[in-house]
C-alpha cells in the first residue's frame, strides 16, 4: 500500500513546544509537510495539545471508571503530543460543535478526535488530517427481533447520532424502508436505546457497533452498509497555524505506521488479533 510519507524532523518541536510554538517551516500544502523541518505550530495552551471529543464512541473514545476518555482517538493523541513534546489534555465536546470549526473559533481545542469521517460539507468548516481509519455503517438490533436489514424496519424506530454520517444514511432511506428516525446526542445513548425498547435498531459506525454488542450479548449486527467512511483528525478550517498542526499529525501517522506503533494502538482498541496495521492511504 502506498501509504508512507516523508516524516519531518521533530527534535527542535519537542524543545520549543514549552513555550506554545515550534521550530518555523513552511509546508508545501494543506496539511502536508515537505518542506524537510517543522513547522510553527502555537498551541493553545503553551506545551499541551488540547483535544475535544465526544464520547461515549466506543472504542475510538469513551471514560473510563476514573473519567478519564481513553480510545484509539486518544492514544494517537498522545503519539502527537509526543512529537510535539507536549501533554494532552482532553475536553469533551458536542460533536456537531467540532464538526462545525466552532471549538476551534473558540479557541477551545487545538485539534478535534471523535471518529469524524471526512467529507466534503465538512472540509468547508475545518482542515482534515489524512485519514487514519477505514469505517462505514453497521445496523444493530436485538438478538431475537428477526431484523436483518433495512427492509424489515417498516413501522418501527430506528436511532442515530445527531450529525452523523450514520444519521444521514438513515434518513436517506427512511422514506423507502418505512421507519421512523429517532435522534439521540451521543452514539452511547443512541445504542442503550435498543436496551430499553425506545428503537428497534440503531444505525451508529461499525466499530462502535460492535463494541456494544461484544458487551451487549442481547444485541447483534444485523448488517453493515460499505459507505467507504475514512475518518480524519479536525482543525481550524482557512488557518495556517491549523494547516501547520495537521502536518506534524500526518508525519506522526506516518512514523507510527512505519515503527509499528499504529498496529499497537489498533490491537489495544480495535482488534487484538490484527498482524497490520490497515492505515488508510493518504
Amino acid at each position: 500500500m502506498n501509504r508512507h510519507l516523508a516524516v519531518a524532523a521533530v527534535i527542535a518541536a519537542a524543545a520549543l513546544t514549552l513555550t506554545g510554538c515550534t521550530k518555523p517551516g513552511n509546508p508545501a500544502s494543506p496539511g502536508t509537510n515537505t518542506s524537510g523541518s517543522t513547522p510553527a505550530v502555537t498551541l493553545v495552551a503553551p506545551g499541551t495539545l488540547t483535544v475535544c471529543t465526544n464520547p461515549p464512541f466506543p472504542p475510538l473514545e469513551d471514560v473510563d471508571a476514573s473519567g478519564k476518555v481513553v480510545g484509539f482517538d486518544l492514544d494517537l493523541m498522545g503519539v502527537v503530543a509526543d512529537a510535539l513534546g507536549a501533554k494532552v489534555n482532553v475536553i469533551q465536546a458536542e460533536f456537531s460543535q467540532i464538526t462545525s470549526g466552532a471549538v476551534f473559533a473558540a479557541k477551545k481545542c487545538d485539534i478535534g478526535a471523535s471518529g469524524i469521517t471526512i467529507n466534503d460539507a465538512r472540509k468547508q468548516a475545518v482542515t482534515f488530517s489524512r485519514p487514519y481509519f477505514s469505517a462505514t455503517q453497521a445496523l444493530a438490533v436485538k438478538s431475537d427481533s428477526g431484523i436483518t436489514g433495512l427492509d424489515g424496519l417498516s413501522g418501527k424506530t430506528v436511532a442515530v447520532q445527531t450529525d452523523t454520517t450514520g444519521a444521514d444514511y438513515a434518513d436517506a432511506n427512511k422514506d423507502k424502508y418505512g421507519y421512523t428516525v429517532m435522534v439521540f446526542d451521543d452514539a452511547g445513548t443512541a445504542l442503550n436505546s435498543l436496551l430499553s425498547g425506545r428503537a428497534q435498531a440503531a444505525i451508529v459506525d461499525k466499530a462502535v457497533v460492535y463494541s456494544f454488542v461484544a458487551s451487549n450479548p442481547t444485541t447483534q449486527v444485523a448488517t453493515e452498509f460499505q459507505t467507504g467512511e475514512l475518518y480524519g483528525f479536525a482543525a481550524k478550517g482557512n488557518d495556517a497555524n491549523a494547516t501547520a498542526l495537521i502536518g506534524l499529525v500526518n508525519d506522526a501517522l506516518a512514523k507510527a505506521d512505519t515503527d509499528g506503533t499504529y498496529l499497537r494502538i489498533y490491537k489495544t482498541w480495535i482488534d487484538p488479533l490484527a498482524t497490520t496495521a490497515p492505515l488508510p492511504p493518504a
